[in-house]
């Protein structure tokens, strides 16, 4: 049975990030009528920042380069390392048991919101980075689909195309721990030119690319899988 992970990050209910998702999600459900489709919604509860006590037991699970994933889930020993090491656990089983991973991920100042870099630090552990012998780990062969929202244009050519560090830096950041090997983006653009003057003359241009954003959505959430 197929599960579908479907975060947001938008403070805003009715963002363009929570529009596509939506639109993702109800398409996902349309074409899976038997999956589980599990919400978490990271404005509304974040995942706490990254500890100390999580840190000590990874860097344990380094130092003795033990990468069982059964192993791993038992190292934490003070009551501390337990307290981290559970809230991390709570993140990690949800993406192994998803096939498809949605994140709504809109630009704050040129990058991600910080709600998704806590609840991703939790989700980086030792045992799930990917194998340097083999290319891959335990997320291998996982769908990512990663819709964003931003202010301005970011893509290849426009002018601020190098100041997008929203995608790759989510490419190299997945690919870490095999999650970009089906990786797709969905960007919607000039969002502020609904409500910026002097970006007006850009609406035509955010219209269409909000519209070639649900569009992708659709397509990509009935897609079949090898």
């Amino acid at each position: 049975m197929p599960t579908l992970l479907h975060l947001d990050t938008s403070p805003r209910p009715g963002s363009t990030t929570r529009r596509v998702t939506a639109e993702f999600a109800a398409s996902w459900r349309a074409a899976h009528p038997d999956g589980t489709h599990l919400h978490r919604d990271l404005a509304a509860r974040p995942v706490p920042h990254i500890d100390a006590g999580q840190i000590a037991v990874m860097h344990r699970l380094e130092s003795s380069g033990q990468r069982g994933l059964d192993v791993a889930r038992d190292a934490a020993r003070t009551p501390e390392e337990k307290h981290g090491w559970l809230l991390a656990w709570e993140v990690i089983d949800e993406v192994l048991a998803a096939d498809t991973i949605l994140l709504g991920l809109p630009m704050h100042n040129f990058s991600l919101p910080s709600t998704f870099k806590a609840w991703f630090d939790r989700l980086v552990i030792p045992p799930l980075v990917v194998d340097p012998d083999t290319g891959t780990g335990p997320l291998s062969g996982k769908q990512v689909v990663v819709v964003t929202a931003r202010g301005g244009a970011y893509g290849p050519g426009t002018p601020r195309h190098s100041y997008d560090f929203q995608e790759p830096y989510l490419r190299a950041a997945l690919g870490m721990v095999a999650l970009a090997d089906d990786l797709t983006f969905l960007h919607a653009e000039m969002t502020k030119s609904g409500h910026v003057p002097r970006l007006a003359s850009f609406q035509q241009f955010a219209a269409s690319s909000l519209k070639e954003a649900l569009e992708g959505a659709r397509l990509h959430a009935r897609r079949v899988r090898a």
